[in-house]
Formats: structure tokens, C-alpha cells, sequence
């Protein structure tokens, strides 16, 4: 039972225990147990402290409106009356958890809502998906043949042809229950909508145990004759604003109808006159008889930090019980400490809806609008209004901000709106939720809600990613907060990794902007952290481990694992830093530097030997690929490696060691012809159930953020031999579309997979419960797929960034994985693109040679001819040797042609009949 604090003095939570409770029945022999949505917290039966059953003697009443947005209600069990005032024995058998599990009664006498309202829905949940969506049925064995297969099951590796959009699409339901990200230029608050029209927004609780965050949600609704009505999950078209130019802005907009009537709903941040970020709304009617309102259900709940705290409870009974607690003061909603919740630049009514929702309905303009801004952080009500004009003011500054950022760096006019409007999302992702600040000063974050914080290697996604597409001070503004003694303390858990990846993420964006006084700002950085893994690595020469001398000590095998290992990770990122900090000093250094750098390029190749002679012993070759333990020693396992696993999904460790191996594959710690270790290591994964349509599974789900090892394995595997290229080109785009979201382009952390995104009801629940979301409740129900709660990551909308551009522009490397002077355009994109007339644009991309621009100009049908024309910049610190292109028209055979660098040259190259 729950005290006060959490608001749930009309819910409890009856104690069951192996599958059975108590209650006591009152003088009126009746109870009531709470609902949400189709699922109900009510008991499966009712027995005698004898055993016997009460179904004979108990009837099943009506279900009674608590929060009618929300889906709670009270439903009522009658018995009979010589059953007053005794026990009852309560069961409930396992279905989901133990958070779902659990018996809720409600208190009689708490405050239903008004009889005169009814929620209901418009349209046909789902109708908004594509058709080939809509269709889609897997039955149960289905399922568990896509689940139990150890080969992908839609991307093998000798594909031999180029898989359509349709057909990648079709490969699972959509991850479109995510949250859209609403957010401001470096936006620590940000905002977020669902594919429903509901949006939030977050900042600390006032009433809740310290440090905890509350959610204020919004819902509109159309109000007509007591009815509200909202779309029904999925039903809504939703998209983003485009610019007069074709970009991509992030204002979403969601439109749906019923009856003759229409709803459109624009919904952006915008930074206020005080730089504090706000969600702005419009919402629009069409065709609206006399008397239709629009509305908007109004509440909080607690934040999933909640949950922070292990000591609550595990019941979602505090997420349904925090009253709103919100007052009207003109035209504006605030809360009890005089904070501004929403404002309406039209008037509205305010009533109480049930015991913790609250209803505003409003009275649309002549053009019937209404218009709406909702603070992200905690606003004190200014004596100003807001108005009409206000809005339309604020709305002109956002499109000249975003139309100035995307129009700044390296820019591209690409034959496919699929690919232009995740760029364009994904770049905005970068410049919202990157770079913000939190805790009192300026921070790198992974995430943008739960996870909020910095971990390491992902953030230097967004950071080599800004500076590939030419936002070089922003790349190294990042960098520098990257490098900052607090980021590279070794008293953090995952500093082994952070010293490698920091600075191989920072030579990046070296090389990138070119830009030698930069590199002398952050040197200092980068010696210490070579210095370190010297050391540290000299300092295991002796020990007692002949297998782990010469790389790092023991310390933790990384992410989640805490368990005490030799990380064979760590060591070669580490390796990578060192590697890159030598070439680097060497190019761009000054001439001390260059002397430092020679000592750093024999240790790191001295490092890099040690790590080929570990990786030849340690890999298993009695596994079929050869299996590369990545976690040596682990006293867990009594001093043995980890693995192999027949099943990657099957064990904790087998899990990690398929997010492992993509970092590792990121490094290009490559010794051999053979491409050892990486080949092991993706062909371990593709064959031991490590993939799903190209992306790294991780127990029933996927993590999909961890993709970018796997799939720029891959794109590289198509510059060296074009027969990759149907793989590299499926599971890039596979991302595109089972990493993010279709309408947000959100890339979420671990999502669930089976069931959830192949089977129709399963999804349909989940649709219908994400806007309500309980948190991580349970962190290894959340790993194991069962709870896709998350947000945007920025990180991931770097790693996306990084990929696109390696498909389009990518310096090649030789067999040892060093950079060979080259560069590779158009290796891995789709066929249609050199369709007749169409025409690919690639302006002002940075290289480590220079600055290029190219367009490509289809004439494959009229003239049997693909032209290039291109401009080439060298930036005077590495030679550019050779520039290949790669044209795959429909119905030809690929070519792959080889240029001879100049400033610039046009090429047309001729096709067979």
C-alpha cells in the first residue's frame, strides 16, 4: 500500500502472493478494481477462505470513468449480500510481470467523471500505416522461426539483389509509438509528441521526493455534445513541415478527421526572449458545425526517474494517481506554485475531470484556431499576453533558424524524399539534444529524457558526424567538452574506453576541419591520454596472465557488465586512440610534436601486434565462424574467456558480446588479407542469431543503436567488392526504418521485437499504452525487450549521419586498415537513383584531403550514359590519390570508376546496350 506522498489514497494494492490475495468485504458487499485501457488489475477469480469458488455468487457491474484520456476506470463486483463483511480470497494468475500482475482496488466514494462525457475515437487504428503494413500478419510459429533463427532471416550475406523500400518496410511494424522529439537548439528540456497529437513536456517536481521529474501531458480532443473524440492509434497522417526550399523543418504536424470535421495540429519549440525553450501549438478546425470545441485533457505524472529511487514500490499506482492540481487565471493554466503550464492566445474553460485530469475547451478564432505555447521549464506568468501575432512571430523566427542550420555545411539533392528527410531530422536531433546544459554547466548527452547523461564512446557519434557534414566549430566545441578533465577522469566506470574512443573521436575532427591551431588547443589532451595507455598497457607486461600481458588491466568488461575482465575492447579502442593521436601530431603537429608522434606510432603498432598475437590465441577456431571472445579472464567464469554461444540472444554475456563486436568492428583493427578479426566477428553475428534484417538483436529486441560497427563493416565490404553491396545497402536502409521511427525518426534504445513488432495484437497494445509510459520499472525486463519506453538519441542521430555519409562519401583504407589516399563516392545507395533524369548533388563535404563537391546526371535510357562533374579542394596536409565512383543503374551491372584526381573533370561513362 502506498502513503501519500504518492497520491494513492483511493488505489491500493491488494498483497498476492504465489498467485493469491485477500480482501475484506465491506457492510455493502462490493468492490471496485481498476482498469486501464483493455487491461484490467481486477482479480481472474474470487474463492471462499475453503477453497470453493464466489462466481455464483458475485455479479460483474458496469466500469466507471476515472481518467477518461488515460483509460482509467473503476470497474464494479457485486456479491452477494450474506458474503458482507467476510474475507474473499483473490488469484491472478502471471501475464505480463510482476508491474502488471498485481490486484488494484479503488476506493468507493472517489469522484467518477461527469456521465455527460464519453471518449471515443476517430477512424481505424492503424489506417495511417502504409498498405503493406496494414496487411500484415506473421502468425505464432511465424514469429518463433524469425526468433529461433540463427541466420538473419530477411538480409543474408549473399543476397544477390537490391531489396526495394516495400519490401524492407513490410519487414515488421514500425516503431511509430516512439516519442517525436520537440525540442529548441540545445535544448536540455526538451519536449516530445505522439503519434496521437499528445505532447509533454518535463522539469522538476515540487511535490514529489526530491530530485524527481514530473511529466505535464496535453490531449486534444474534439468536443461535440459530451462526446470527446480523439484518433485512434495510428490513424492520424503526421509528417514535418517543409521549407520553401524542400528542407525538412522540425515542426510536426498530425492531421485527422470526423465525420465532415478536420483537425490539423503543428506543434515546434522555440526558444523565448529569456532563452527558455517552449512548445508552441496550433491546432486548427475545419468544417466545424456550431458548438464543436476543441479541447485539451490536462494531468502530470511522475517522470520515469521516478523510479531512480529503488526503494518505491514497484506499482504503477503513483503513475495514475498525481493530481493535476492546476488553476485558470485568464488565459492561462498554472499550477500551485504560480508556474505557467499553458498559455492559449483564445479563451477556454476549465473544469475538473475525475480525480486527476482536468479539461480546458476552447472557443476557436473566426479562422477557428487556436493557438498555444506550454513552457519547458519552470515559467513564472509574465504580465504579457499571449497572442495571435506573438505566435506567428515566434513561428517566422523558428523557420529562419532551422532554414540557416540546414543550410550551412555540406549539403545534398538526393532522388529520394526518404533519405533527404531523415537528414535533415537527424541533423536538427544533433543540434537540439546534443550539446546542453545541465547540472550547472555545459554537458555531452546520449539522450534526451531517460537518458539524459554521458556514457562515452556514443557520444562522439554526433561529434565526427557534425564535422563530415561540415559544422566544424560545432564538431569542435563538442570535442572540447569531450576532452574536459572531468569526461577523461579515470575515476569513472568506463574510462578505459573513453581514453581510446576520445581521441580518436577528436583526431577525427581534426582531420576534418583541418584546422592546426585547434589541434594545438586540445594536444595536451591527447599526449595525456596516449601517456596513459602506454602505461598502462607496460604495466601488465609482467603479470601473471601470459594471454593478458601487454593490453590494459583487468577493470570491467563494459557497458552494463560490470563483471571484472580484460577487456579486449577496451585495449584496441585504446590502440585506435593512439594510432590516430601519431598520425595526426605527425600531419598537423608542430615539429616537437612530430618527434612525439613517431614514439606513439612505434607503441601503437607495437600494441596493435600484442593485440594480433591475443586475438590469435584466444580465438576459438573449433567454433564455425572462428568465435573472438571479447571479455578475457573473468573471474566469474573462473580465469576462462567468455563463449562461444551457440545463441547470442540466449545469455547475458552473449548479448553484450553482440553490442561488443560492433564497437569493435568500428575500429578497423584489421591484421591480415583476411580482414581478422573483423571478418570473425560479423560472420560470428550474422551466423549465430546476432541479426535481424541487419541490425544487432539483444535478447527479444533490438538495439539498434549499436548498428554502425555492423553496417560500416559492411558499406566498407561493398567499396572493396560491389557483391557486398545489396547487404550494406538493405541494412543501412533496414535502419532507416526498424532503428527509427517512420513519422518522428526517432532511433530509441532497446526496443522489443518478438512478439511486439510482428505480431498485430501485441503491437496494438503497445501503441495504445506508450503514451502513458511507466519507466523502467524493471531494468532487465527493459533489456530484455519488454518495456520500448525511450526517446530520441541524439547519439544514434549521429551514428545515422556517420553511416549516410560513408554511402555516399567515404575515404577508403588498405589491408591494414590505415588510410590509403583515397576516396569512394556513391558505394552503397539505391539503384533507382541513377534512374533516367535523376541527378545526385553532394556539395562542400569535407574530407581528409579537401573539401568536394560532385553531381551525377542520369541519361542511362535516353543516351546509355551516367556523367559526373566534380570540384575538388585539397586542403595541403594529405594527397588525395585516387577518387572512385560507383553507378549501379537498374538492369546493368554495377561500375565502379576510377578518376584521376584534379581541381576538377566531368566524366560520362557509357553502359552496353
Amino acid at each position: 500500500m502506498f502513503t501519500a506522498d504518492c497520491r494513492a489514497e483511493w488505489l491500493t494494492r491488494v498483497d498476492v502472493q504465489d498467485g493469491k490475495g485477500e480482501v475484506l468485504l465491506g457492510a455493502e458487499p462490493e468492490l471496485f478494481f481498476l482498469v486501464f485501457g483493455e487491461h484490467s488489475y481486477a482479480p481472474d477469480d474470487y474463492l471462499a477462505t475453503t477453497g470453493e469458488s464466489y462466481s455464483e455468487q458475485l455479479s460483474v457491474g458496469k466500469d466507471y470513468p476515472i481518467a477518461l484520456f488515460q483509460g482509467l476506470n473503476a470497474r464494479q463486483v457485486t456479491f452477494l449480500d450474506a458474503l458482507a463483511g467476510k474475507e474473499v480470497q483473490v488469484t491472478k494468475s502471471t501475464r505480463r510481470d510482476a508491474f502488471w500482475d498485481q490486484v488494484i482496488t479503488v476506493t468507493p466514494g472517489v469522484d467518477f467523471v461527469d456521465s455527460k462525457y464519453e471518449l471515443i475515437e476517430a477512424g481505424v487504428a492503424g489506417e495511417a500505416l502504409p498498405r503493406n503494413l496494414r496487411q500484415l500478419r506473421r502468425s505464432a510459429e511465424q514469429v518463433e522461426k524469425q526468433q529461433q533463427s540463427l541466420v538473419d532471416p530477411h538480409i543474408p550475406p549473399a543476397i544477390d539483389r537490391e531489396l526495394s523500400w516495400a519490401e524492407l518496410e513490410s519487414m515488421a511494424l514500425p516503431l511509430d509509438f516512439q516519442k517525436v522529439l520537440v525540442a529548441s537548439p540545445n535544448d536540455a528540456s526538451p519536449g516530445f509528441v505522439f503519434q496521437n497529437g499528445q505532447w509533454l513536456t518535463t522539469w522538476l517536481s515540487r511535490d514529489l521526493p526530491k530530485w524527481t521529474k514530473e511529466d505535464h501531458w496535453f490531449a486534444p480532443a474534439l468536443l461535440i455534445d459530451g462526446k470527446l473524440i480523439r484518433p485512434a492509434p495510428l490513424s492520424a497522417k503526421t509528417g514535418f513541415a517543409t521549407s520553401n526550399t524542400g528542407a525538412t523543418l522540425p515542426r510536426w504536424t498530425l492531421e485527422w478527421s470526423y465525420q465532415e470535421i478536420s483537425v490539423r495540429q503543428s506543434i515546434f519549440s522555440y526558444p523565448s526572449a529569456a532563452g527558455n525553450p517552449e512548445v508552441y501549438v496550433q491546432l486548427h478546425l475545419e468544417n466545424a458545425p456550431t458548438g464543436v470545441r476543441l479541447a485539451l485533457g490536462v494531468g502530470r505524472r511522475p517522470n520515469v526517474h521516478y523510479w531512480d529511487n529503488r526503494e518505491h514500490e514497484r506499482t504503477p499506482i503513483p503513475f495514475f494517481t498525481l493530481p493535476a492540481g492546476y488553476r485558470q487565471q485568464g488565459q492561462r493554466l498554472i499550477d500551485r506554485w504560480d508556474n505557467l503550464i499553458i498559455e492559449s492566445a483564445q479563451d477556454f474553460r476549465l473544469e475538473q475531470l475525475g480525480p486527476v485530469e482536468m479539461l480546458l475547451t476552447f472557443d476557436a478564432d473566426e479562422r477557428g484556431d487556436v493557438y498555444l505555447r506550454s513552457p519547458q521549464v519552470e515559467t513564472s506568468a509574465s504580465a504579457k499576453r499571449f497572442g495571435v501575432s506573438d505566435f506567428h512571430t515566434v513561428s517566422q523566427a523558428f523557420e529562419e533558424y532551422w532554414y540557416g542550420f540546414l543550410h550551412t555545411g555540406a549539403q545534398v539533392s538526393l532522388p529520394s524524399a526518404e533519405w533527404m528527410k531523415r537528414i535533415d531530422i537527424w541533423k536538427s536531433q544533433l543540434a537540439a539534444i546534443t550539446r546542453v546544459h545541465y547540472q550547472n554547466q555545459e554537458r555531452l548527452s546520449y539522450g534526451a529524457y531517460f537518458y539524459q547523461a554521458y556514457f562515452g564512446p556514443e557520444e562522439g557519434w554526433p561529434i565526427v558526424a557534425l564535422a563530415q557534414w561540415g559544422h566544424a566549430a560545432e564538431a569542435q566545441r563538442q570535442a572540447e567538452i569531450m576532452l574536459s578533465e572531468e569526461n577523461r577522469s579515470k575515476e569513472n566506470v568506463h574510462h578505459q574506453s573513453r581514453n581510446g574512443a576520445f581521441a580518436w573521436y577528436a583526431t577525427e575532427v581534426a582531420r576534418l576541419t583541418n584546422d592546426s591551431d585547434w589541434l594545438q588547443s586540445i594536444a595536451p589532451a591527447l599526449i595525456e591520454n596516449a601517456d596513459w595507455t602506454i602505461a598502462q598497457c607496460k604495466s601488465t607486461e609482467s603479470n601473471g596472465s601470459p594471454v593478458t600481458r601487454g593490453l590494459l588491466p583487468p577493470h570491467i568488461y563494459g557497458g552494463d557488465i560490470r563483471d571484472p575482465a580484460t577487456s579486449l575492447y577496451a585495449t584496441a579502442v585504446c590502440w585506435k586512440g593512439l594510432a590516430e593521436t601519431a598520425e595526426i601530431l605527425r600531419t598537423m603537429g608542430s615539429a616537437e610534436q612530430n618527434a612525439r608522434a613517431g614514439r606513439y606510432g612505434v607503441e601503437a603498432l607495437r600494441l596493435k601486434r600484442r593485440l594480433a598475437e591475443v586475438i590469435q590465441q584466444v580465438v576459438d577456431a573449433s567454433s564455425t565462424p572462428p568465435f573472438l571472445p571479447l571479455a578475457l579472464a573473468l573471474p566469474s567464469l573462473d580465469g576462462n574467456h567468455e563463449g562461444p554461444y551457440e545463441r547470442l540472444t540466449e545469455s547475458k554475456l552473449g548479448n553484450y558480446w553482440n553490442l561488443f563486436a560492433p564497437s569493435v568492428l568500428e575500429l578497423g583493427l584489421v591484421a591480415a588479407a583476411d580482414r581478422s578479426p573483423n571478418r570473425w566477428l560479423l560472420d560470428y553475428q550474422q551466423s549465430h542469431g546476432g541479426l535481424w534484417a541487419g541490425l544487432p538483436r539483444f535478447h527479444n529486441g533490438l538495439d539498434a543503436a549499436y548498428s554502425i560497427g555492423v553496417i560500416n563493416e559492411l558499406i566498407s565490404r561493398s567499396i572493396r567488392d560491389v557483391r557486398y553491396r545489396n547487404q550494406a545497402l538493405a541494412s543501412l536502409q533496414s535502419f532507416f526504418l526498424h532503428a527509427a521511427s517512420r513519422n518522428g525518426y526517432t532511433i530509441p534504445e532497446v526496443a522489443g521485437l518478438f512478439p511486439y513488432r510482428l505480431d498485430t495484437e501485441a503491437y496494438q497494445r503497445l501503441v495504445r499504452e506508450s503514451p502513458w509510459n511507466f519507466g523502467m520499472y524493471d531494468a532487465e525486463r527493459y533489456l530484455q525487450g519488454h518495456i520500448s519506453f525511450t526517446e530520441p538519441l541524439g547519439a544514434a542521430a549521429g551514428e545515422a549521419l556517420w553511416m549516410i555519409r560513408n554511402a555516399l562519401v567515404a575515404e577508403t583504407r588498405n589491408e591494414t586498415g590505415d588510410f590509403d589516399g583515397g576516396l569512394f563516392l556513391l558505394s552503397t545507395v539505391p539503384g533507382d537513383w541513377f534512374a533516367e533524369g535523376q541527378e545526385i548533388v553532394l556539395t562542400d563535404f569535407p574530407t581528409y584531403c579537401g573539401m568536394l563537391s560532385i553531381r551525377v546526371l542520369s541519361k542511362i535510357e535516353s543516351n546509355r550514359e551516367i556523367a559526373i562533374d566534380y570540384e575538388f579542394t585539397p586542403n595541403g596536409r594529405r594527397e588525395l590519390n585516387s577518387i572512385v565512383v560507383r553507378f549501379a543503374p537498374p538492369g546493368h551491372v554495377p561500375q565502379d570508376v576510377r578518376m584521376t584526381p584534379a581541381g576538377r573533370g566531368v566524366i560520362q561513362v557509357k553502359f552496353p546496350e
